[in-house]
């Protein structure tokens, strides 16, 4: 089992110990304190959070569109002929 709990607001992954179970749009869901705390603060507070979290997000976006794709994929999408139905 593993130590570590995915934060559904940062979208990062916090020891167990920083993290607790959330009621959140008919589902539960991992949330870290960090996250917690800053959105009972003042809106400048939430504001300066949200854009430090979408900053981060844009970053690991980036990173993961800037990755080739793996060979055996790129194999596969070689041997495809141009023309197959339903793929345009």
């Amino acid at each position: 089992m593993t130590d570590k709990v995915f934060c559904y607001h940062c979208r990062t992954y916090h020891p167990v110990a920083e993290v607790t179970l959330v009621h959140s749009k008919g589902s539960k869901r991992w949330r870290c304190f960090k996250s917690i705390a800053s959105s009972r603060g003042s809106t400048a507070q939430r504001d300066a959070f949200g854009k430090s979290v979408s900053a981060a997000n844009r970053a690991s976006s980036s990173r993961q569109a800037a990755r080739p794709l793996p060979r055996p994929v790129l194999e596969l999408l070689w041997r495809m002929p141009e023309n197959m139905p339903g793929l345009a």
